[in-house]
This record gives structure tokens, C-alpha cells and sequence, in this order.
């Protein structure tokens, strides 16, 4: 339900195909990240590129999530999806960091980790139907990563992130069952031991190493035009204008045709009160292109910047 109002919402915002309007809602980006935008790994898992996107993700959740809360219970199935999805963002931060990254398919395959982990360790137990579901989760999980390494733009990675934590957070969180005999001597079930509260040490160690993988990704990402911007409006903010016009000259430099770098080079210069090379900057960066907010901002920025020289 949270993944299709989020959905919706970024449909009235201007469409959920439109790379503006994900980074707004919260898409991966290698270059926020790294720059401290870390909240987009968890946001990413909400959000959905398109209706077909989040219908298969959806229609995979539905499958498999129904499966893995009746083994599970509802606290472990959402430790394992929450905690997966993450794996995967992680996972494709730190190997695909140039890309714009959303969806739940992370925790999709990690629900889908957990159901082959389940079949693994019960497989004495369940005998043939254990050994065939073993086997038909392990030939699907095969054929959607052969088709995210075949269809462009399909983050394999996350996929990848997400099924491997999947497994292994399963090691700890899966059902212990015992007998459960009646007042007879009659086996009257089986009932399982094991919970998220005598497992809770798994939340702790699963972010630690989270955190640890979301800082070699951070490391690995070198100098990029984002970080500069992003540098120059702090600056700006801080009134620190030489350094702001630095790290703007840095961004430009690296790519010439970003219509966000003018911006803040716009703004730079009108809050030195040189106006003139506001409007210039400001003009720059509306030829080049903005999104509705950049395109308002400059505008506003030029009216005020022409009255001002006037």
C-alpha cells in the first residue's frame, strides 16, 4: 500500500518516469549519497520507475511475501524485507553509483533469499516438496537475474544485495520447530522456537555492516560535479562567497552544460550584489534547463535581479 501512494504521488508530481521527480521523492544517486544524502538508500526501496515497475514488484511482494510471513511471522518477514531492501541499495551504491536507483525489487529478492534459506535448512524435514520448492525458487531467482543482466537499466546489483541478505539473515531468524504433543501422546503439531527478540542481535550487526559497506561506497566515489554544487551552496548558506564561487568554478569546469551549477552561480553573485552576472548566470542556467523548481527559481531571479539594476 506504501509503495503504490508513493507512487501515486509522484504521478501528480510530474510522473514517476521523470529523474527529477524520483531524486525529489528519494531515488539513489551515487553523488547525493556519498555527499550525506544516506536516507535515500532506505526511501529508494519506496519508490517505482513507471506502472509496470510497480506492478511486477508488486504482484512479487504479493507471491512471495505471503510465503515468507506465514514461516516467519510478521516482526521477522519485516526485519528480513526492511534490512534486505537496504542490502540492496547498499549493494548498488557501492557498484553502480553513476545510476539513478529505485524500486523494491532489493527486498523482493530478499524475501525470495529467505524462502531458499528456509527450504535449505528444513530440507531433511520437507523432503521432496523441500528439494522441489528449493529447486524452483533457486531456477527463478537464476532467471530474473539472466534477464536484469539482458534488459538495460535493471539493477542486478540490488537484486544481487538484496537475495544474498536475505539468505543470510535467515541463517539466525529461521523457524525452530519442535513437537507439540496432546494430552494423549498425539502429535498435535509443530511449533516454531525461535523469534526477532531471542535473534535481536542480528538488527544491530546487519546495520553495522551496512554502515561499513555504505562507507567503502562512499570512499570509492571520486571527485564528481554534484559534490561541487552541492559544496557551493553550504558555502553560500554559510556567507563564505570566495570558496561558494570556487567550488561553483569546479563544477562548471567538469561539465560545462549543467544548468543547475548556473543557478547557484546565480545566486552567488546576487548575494554579492552583483547583479548583472546574476541575470547573466540565471539566464544561463534557464536556456540550459531546469526542472519546474529551477526554472521558478530562476525566474524569480531575474525579475529580481533586473529591478534591482533598473
Amino acid at each position: 500500500m506504501i509503495n503504490v501512494l508513493i507512487w501515486l504521488a509522484t504521478e501528480v508530481a510530474g510522473g514517476s518516469t521523470d529523474t527529477d521527480v524520483l531524486l525529489r521523492f528519494g531515488a539513489m544517486y551515487g553523488p547525493y549519497i556519498a555527499d550525506g544524502d544516506y536516507w535515500r538508500l532506505f526511501t529508494a526501496m519506496f519508490l517505482h520507475v513507471g506502472l509496470t515497475h510497480l506492478a511486477f514488484n508488486g504482484f512479487g511482494l504479493f507471491i512471495f511475501g505471503q510465503q515468507v510471513e506465514k514461516f516467519y511471522g510478521p516482526y521477522r518477514f519485516g526485519v528480513i524485507y526492511i534490512l534486505a531492501g537496504l542490502a540492496g541499495s547498499v549493494a548498488s551504491f557501492a557498484l553502480n553509483d553513476t545510476a539513478v536507483g529505485a524500486g523494491a525489487s532489493g527486498a523482493i529478492f530478499g524475501i525470495l533469499g529467505a524462502l531458499v534459506a528456509f527450504f535449505v535448512i528444513h530440507r531433511d524435514k520437507l523432503g521432496e516438496f523441500g528439494r522441489q520448492s528449493l529447486t524452483g525458487f533457486l531456477i527463478l531467482a537464476a532467471i530474473n537475474l539472466f534477464i536484469g543482466f539482458s534488459i538495460p537499466n535493471v539493477d542486478n546489483f540490488a537484486h544481487m544485495g538484496g537475495f544474498a541478505a536475505g539468505f543470510a539473515l535467515t541463517l539466525p531468524l529461521a523457524p525452530k520447530y519442535r513437537p507439540v504433543y496432546d494430552n494423549w501422546g498425539q502429535l498435535g503439531g509443530l511449533q516454531d522456537t525461535n523469534s526477532i527478540l531471542k535473534q535481536w542481535w542480528v538488527i544491530p550487526v546487519a546495520l553495522i555492516v551496512l554502515a561499513l559497506a555504505t562507507m567503502l561506497g562512499a570512499g570509492s566515489i571520486g571527485e564528481n560535479i554534484f559534490t561541487h554544487v552541492r559544496q557551493a551552496e553550504r558555502y553560500l548558506d554559510d556567507g563564505e562567497h570566495e570558496l561558494a564561487l570556487d567550488e561553483i568554478a569546479k563544477a562548471i569546469q567538469m561539465e560545462p552544460r549543467l544548468a543547475e551549477s548556473y543557478l547557484v552561480s546565480a545566486k552567488i553573485y546576487a548575494d554579492l550584489g552583483n547583479y548583472r552576472t546574476a541575470l547573466t548566470e540565471a539566464g544561463l542556467a534557464f536556456r540550459l534547463g531546469l526542472n519546474d523548481d529551477g526554472q521558478a527559481e530562476a525566474v524569480a531571479l531575474m525579475r529580481e535581479a533586473r529591478a534591482l539594476i533598473q
